[in-house]
C-alpha cells in the first residue's frame, strides 16, 4: 500500500498550504479551510476561496496561473516518485 504523499507550499502572500494525496484524492488545507478533490487544481482553488481573507487579497492577482503552476510542479514530483 502506498503511503500518503505530502507537500507544503505557500501562497503568494505567505500563507501556508498543506497538500496531500492518498489513493488519488487530493486534500488541501489553507488556514482553517480544507478542500478535497480528485483534481489538484480544484482542491487548491477551493481551499484558497474558502479562506475569504486570502481570496479577497488575491482577487486582483492572477491566482489561477499560480495555482496551475503549483499543481503542475506537485503532480510532476508525484509522478517522478519524489514524494
Amino acid at each position: 500500500m502506498r503511503q500518503v504523499a505530502e507537500w507544503r507550499t505557500y501562497t503568494p502572500d505567505g500563507r501556508e498550504l498543506l497538500i496531500s494525496n492518498h489513493e488519488g484524492e487530493w486534500t488541501v488545507r489553507c488556514g482553517a479551510a480544507l478542500a478535497r478533490s480528485r483534481v489538484l487544481d480544484v482542491a487548491l482553488i477551493e481551499a484558497i476561496r474558502a479562506n475569504a481573507e486570502l481570496f479577497t487579497h488575491m482577487r486582483g492577482a492572477d491566482y489561477a496561473a499560480w495555482v496551475r503552476a503549483q499543481a503542475a510542479r506537485i503532480e510532476q514530483e508525484r509522478s517522478s516518485g519524489y514524494d
